[in-house]
């Protein structure tokens, strides 16, 4: 489709071509009016040199047209964007990055490891309520034996809550979680559930992830009563 220099190079071609047309016609009939000779030899000179104008005028209105030359028009710059990004309707002018700099970036937006250069992350001691009752009893009256335990370090690491009887060594846990997202377990279990009798109750947490290890005890021991 043609723009607006482009029409503007045609009319200004159109005008030339068609007063050319005119001086054809006048020195047609000049040549018709007039019977002398010399007089008509002139005429057609002229109206060949009319001719050859007319066909160097549609030379330049094609060269014209196809930018080969830019005699009626300027010369329009094309800039290449090169690696320079390409512009995005969507994105109003913004420009989106080339294939390498979209390459590094997804790179490190998927890097799995808490800190991108492919480590464990280090484990936090365990923390939280051990036990949710120090003095419960195993009757489950007055006190309740019903207990809930919990357990707070490095999310994905696990836990779990030992109990060790203070007079005679005997041990006692609960089942080994995964700390969720937030780094949380939790347990709710009963005393008879795992063995626990009267007496008194060394409370610990052992946190572990990746062959690292911590371990952390509960201020106040576990004191059982019937």
């Amino acid at each position: 489709m043609l723009n607006v220099s482009d029409l503007g190079i045609v009319r200004q071609l159109a005008d030339l071509i068609t007063d050319l047309f005119k001086s054809i016609v006048i020195v047609t009939i000049m040549n018709k009016t007039k019977n002398n000779k010399k007089n008509s030899i002139k005429s057609k000179i002229i109206v060949l040199s009319i001719l050859f104008l007319v066909l160097a005028a549609g030379t330049v209105a094609v060269l014209e047209l196809t930018n080969t030359t830019y005699f009626f028009h300027e010369k329009s710059l094309i800039v290449s964007t090169g690696d320079q990004g390409v512009n995005n309707q969507e994105t109003k002018g913004e420009t989106t990055p080339n294939d390498d700099e979209a390459t590094t970036n997804d790179s490190s937006e998927k890097d799995p490891s808490p800190g991108g250069n492919g480590e464990a992350p280090d484990l936090a001691a365990p923390q939280g309520n051990f036990v949710s009752n120090h003095y419960p009893n195993l009757s489950g009256s007055p006190a309740p034996n019903k207990m809930q335990s919990s357990c707070t370090t490095t999310p994905g690491a696990t836990c779990q809550i030992v109990f060790t009887n203070t007079s005679d060594g005997t041990v006692r846990s609960l089942p080994i979680q995964t700390t969720d997202q937030g780094g949380t377990a939790i347990w709710d279990w009963n005393l008879k559930d795992i063995g626990i009798t009267e007496g008194l109750w060394n409370v610990k947490a052992v946190a572990a992830l990746d062959g690292q290890t911590k371990t952390a005890n509960d201020a106040l021991n576990l004191e059982v009563k019937p």
